[in-house]
């Protein structure tokens, strides 16, 4: 079952979903819709970032979510279901312990920096004021935190031969892509608001389970039937087709952008149900969701199956540029709302800046380090590099 082959497709999305969010985060700053409910937003507004950001948002977490089953599933064929728990845990559970608390103190010294050098501060620092007891968040990193408990359900699910094999030979099939599991999404997210939030509190999110759960299982049944991939690619134009006209189909049925007084009670008491559930959004942003991940999933099995060593290098990197970057985003964002200079100078700048600065931290301060193996395993050094197995990454 393909044990000796390198899916270099996997390890090039995993890096480029991970730098996705970076950008995702640096256009939620200059587009006007988020303008209530980001902490570095700009004076200067540009529709085009709304755009950009919410159609990112439709794609790059399910992607992502995707990936990690896909590596999950080779994980296990590879070294079994106890080195694949301990390895996954070592990933994923023990670097949100130790980055969350420091992540979230650095965020919080960007903010109160912030705060005295931008001449207007984010609408969303006064409703931060006027919470007493704010919401326990897992920020950006709740990903870690789903995957660790995604991971030891998918390790106790194995330990069930017959039934593991006959969910993943499920997941694959074009009856549950085209009707169960649009079903599943729609069915999880019909309380949510538009566009969907992130389930970013450490007490359990069951749409999440439902949502990103079934995206996981679907990647561990692509590893096992991996020829339904090459399948299914044949359909990528009918796909792509299906995706353009559901987001703008999305764009249509957006509603309004929260007014501050619904964000403060949002971040209060971290319920994110609107008050009116628009189901016909609802179903679209679900067509978008999964029309736009398989067009970016089979867009990597297509253009992005050769090793190389800079983007092999970039994959290595992503994960702790992800890890970091929204304070550097905070530290650079905030200063730039004080200068005249167009929206889109900006937006480069920062997002230059947050990658630069990612990537020599990450050269010199951990590739070769501790916090480098905990992220990424040691560097093995095979005799071929263009043979072996994917390096065992989610």
């Amino acid at each position: 079952m393909h044990s000796n082959a390198r899916f270099h497709y996997i390890d090039n999305m995993r890096g480029l979903a991970l730098l996705l969010g970076v950008v995702f985060h640096a256009a939620l700053a200059h587009g006007p819709y988020f303008h209530n409910l980001w902490i570095s937003v700009d004076p200067e507004k540009n529709v085009f970032f709304n755009y950009l950001a919410m159609w990112t948002h439709l794609f790059r977490m399910p992607l992502f979510f995707i990936i990690a089953g896909f590596c999950a599933a080779l994980l296990m064929q590879k070294r079994g279901g106890k080195a694949y728990i301990q390895n996954r845990l070592k990933r994923l559970l023990i670097p949100f312990i130790i980055f969350l608390p420091l992540t979230l103190l650095v965020l919080l010294h960007a903010m109160h920096w912030g705060s005295s050098v931008a001449s207007t501060p984010p609408p969303l620092f006064g409703v931060m004021q006027q919470i007493k007891e704010p919401q326990v968040t897992s920020m950006h990193l709740w990903f870690l935190w789903y995957l660790s408990q995604f991971c030891v359900l998918f390790w106790l699910l194995h330990k069930f031969p017959k039934f593991y094999q006959h969910i993943l030979d499920t997941v694959v099939k074009p009856v549950f892509l085209c009707v169960i599991l649009p079903v599943i999404i729609t069915a999880s997210m019909s309380n949510l608001m538009v566009p969907f939030p992130a389930p970013d509190k450490l007490q359990p999110h069951w749409w999440a389970y439902g949502f990103y759960g079934s995206l996981f299982l679907l990647g561990a049944g692509l590893f096992h039937h991996h020829e339904a991939v090459t399948r299914y690619s044949k359909r990528f134009n009918w796909l792509l087709m299906i995706a353009c006209t559901s987001l703008v189909a999305y764009f249509y049925f957006l509603p309004p952008s929260p007014s501050l007084e619904k964000v403060i009670i949002a971040v209060k008491t971290g319920d994110a149900t609107p008050e009116k559930i628009n189901l016909i959004s609802v179903v679209v942003q679900t067509i978008a969701i999964l029309s736009w991940t398989a067009v970016a999933y089979l867009a990597g099995f297509k253009w992005l199956s050769r090793f190389n060593k800079q983007s092999r290098y970039i994959s290595d990197a992503s994960y702790w540029i992800y890890l970091i970057h929204i304070p550097l985003l905070v530290y650079i964002q905030l200063p730039l709302t004080n200068l005249e200079v167009p929206v889109f100078i900006k937006f480069i700048i920062a997002l230059s800046l947050t990658v630069t600065i990612g990537i020599i931290s990450y050269h010199y301060m951990v590739r070769n380090t501790v916090i480098g193996i905990l992220l990424n395993g040691r560097k093995a050094k095979p005799k071929n590099e263009k043979a072996g197995m994917l390096t065992e990454r989610s």
